[in-house]
């Protein structure tokens, strides 16, 4: 059978609560089964499974999908090794033919001889084994860690790999660079080499620490291919996941070593954000494992600057968030070998919240300014109780009354800079509500005018959810950002019936759309007022009032 029918055949035939059970303890409630979500720390169950749709969802970190999904995240697995896994299970007999990707199939192969080839010169004992050695890396937690040594030459990789992938394959797998005058050379030279895995253990990339401190650069990574986007991957998570989850805690470092140094010395809930500022994708994804994360950057000002920018990120996206600082060493990697492990479990317990390592930052010489940063990033705590601790440890610090805080909190909300994102407006869950049941009826809604305004608005997405649920995706959750997925998922498991019908829903979404071309519009209108330019604001008038008159045709006015 191909992979859609025995991707069918499996959601028709597994019992999800069975396999949810292997993983947590379930009861029943209601219609469900609620547990402790797996995925997080928690003492409150929030993990629920619903039989009859055969979907789990959990309302604590909002991780969810169905029983391929479920397998694929506890066991740390591809999304074939887990149709497989189910397949066997439950004895339903398979042979898989798809269509994937050759270019990424290609490039994974690529990755996957390239670390093996790198294992193998770093475990003939040279300059790679004796860097290590040096180091005081561990043997079994390089082995673990799958360590590589590209040696020192300018074509290691060509001669190696050129038998069996073309020069375009491997640069466009990032492992070459085209020379200005022809020919080719490898990226990673003379270099410790870190395989990069995604989160169910394939390679997407590499990451080269210098052997020489000579070297023109400490690290070079992997550029950006088709298979590894550098902004939504963490180093480490695939061997550090399921100590995050036991925990609810994660460490973030900046580079490999640091994390080298923490996890070879028995810190195991640590990742890398692979050398980047931390990005959204980034706190999404360890949303996922983690409620709380510890930031534990480099001990300089540019480390500083980096914690400072990633704070108010990790609040958005529902994390507690503490500062671990690390007096008289430059990063995490100098502090564990100078002080040791247990010294590094002190200072992550005497942590302050990153909210008042904002304060005491940015307030250094201008109590104004902390007070500032600190509030703008409290304004993106949405758990009421969780805001209310932070803005009385805030008051007590600054001695600053708390109402006053709370005051500017509130008002942060509304007109803070940073792109706030991951919330749904009323009128997006109505739509995604609609969709979550009668799909069909919402997209028969969408006459041509009105689907072209959707298909080239911020709302594009909803036309592409409510497609895939079309086609028979019980939840079509890859088509949305990481964002908002936790709460299309919850409304898609809620399944409660819509408050309104789905004509009802495309005429306001056509209207808002309509109405923020107005918006921009009028800012124009402005400007051009500002400068005088009578035949422009003729001109934005007339473009102002056809849109106001397609509103009224639309709602039906005159």
């Amino acid at each position: 059978m191909d992979y859609e029918e025995l991707k069918r055949k499996i959601k028709e035939t597994v019992d999800i609560v069975e396999i949810a059970s292997k993983y947590t303890n379930l009861k029943r409630a209601g219609k469900y089964y609620r547990g402790l979500c797996p995925f997080h720390h928690e003492k409150t169950p929030s993990f629920y499974v619903d039989p009859e749709k055969k979907l789990y969802h959990c309302f604590g970190c909002g991780a969810g999908g169905d029983a391929i999904k479920l397998v694929m995240e506890m066991e740390g697995v591809s999304f074939m090794e887990a149709l497989s896994t189910l397949a066997r299970n439950y004895g339903i007999p398979f042979k898989i033919t798809r269509k994937s990707s050759k270019e990424e199939d290609i490039l994974y192969k690529i990755m996957e001889e390239t670390a093996k080839i790198y294992k193998e010169e770093l475990w003939k004992k040279g300059r790679g084994y004796n860097y290590i050695k040096k180091r005081g890396i561990k043997e079994e937690i390089a082995k673990e860690l799958c360590l590589g040594y590209a040696p020192k030459s300018w074509d290691f990789i060509l001669k190696n790999l050129s038998t069996k992938f073309s020069n375009q394959q491997l640069e466009k797998g990032g492992l070459i660079i085209k020379k200005e005058g022809g020919g080719y050379y490898d990226r990673f030279r003379d270099r410790l080499i870190f395989p990069i895995f995604a989160e169910f253990g394939r390679i997407t990339g590499f990451g080269g620490r210098a052997i020489e401190n000579a070297q023109e650069a400490k690290y070079i990574n992997s550029p950006e291919t088709p298979i590894y986007k550098k902004g939504k991957a963490l180093y480490g998570l695939n061997w550090s996941k399921k100590e995050i989850r036991k925990t609810g805690k994660a460490i973030i470092v900046e580079g490999y070593m640091d994390f080298l140094s923490l996890y070879s010395s028995g810190v195991k809930n640590v990742v890398a954000s692979l050398g980047t500022s931390l990005t959204e994708n980034q706190a999404a994804l360890i949303s996922r494992f983690a409620s709380e994360v510890y930031l534990s950057y480099d001990n300089d000002d540019a480390g500083k600057r980096s914690t400072a920018r990633a704070i108010p990120i990790l609040l958005s996206k529902g994390l507690s968030t503490r500062v671990v600082e690390l007096e008289n060493a430059k990063d995490p990697d100098e502090f564990v070998e100078k002080f040791g492990q247990m010294s590094y479990i002190y200072k992550m317990e005497g942590a302050e919240k990153g909210v008042i390592f904002l304060f005491n930052y940015f307030g250094r010489e201008n109590k104004e300014a902390g007070i500032k940063r600190a509030i703008d990033a409290i304004s993106y705590i949405t758990d009421p109780i969780k805001k209310r601790y932070d803005v009385a440890e805030l008051s007590y610090i600054s001695r600053i009354e708390e109402k006053i805080l709370m005051s500017m909190s509130e008002e942060g909300e509304k007109s803070s800079s940073f792109k706030r994102r991951g919330a749904l407006t009323p009128l997006e869950g109505g739509v995604i509500r609609i969709i979550s049941c009668c799909s069909s009826d919402f997209l028969n809604s969408l006459e041509g005018e009105i689907y072209r305004e959707l298909k080239d608005s911020k709302f594009s997405y909803i036309i592409s959810l409510a497609e895939a649920k079309a086609r028979g995706e019980d939840i079509p959750e890859n088509v949305v950002d990481e964002s908002i997925r936790p709460e299309v998922l919850r409304i898609f498991f809620e399944d409660k019936p819509p408050n309104s019908s789905a004509e009802e829903v495309v005429k306001e979404l056509f209207n808002t759309i309509i109405k923020g071309k107005i918006g921009k519009i009028q800012m124009e209108i402005k400007a051009a007022e500002r400068e005088g330019n009578t035949e422009k604001i003729i001109e934005l008038m007339r473009k102002k009032q056809n849109l106001i008159n397609r509103i009224r045709g639309k709602n039906g006015q005159a």
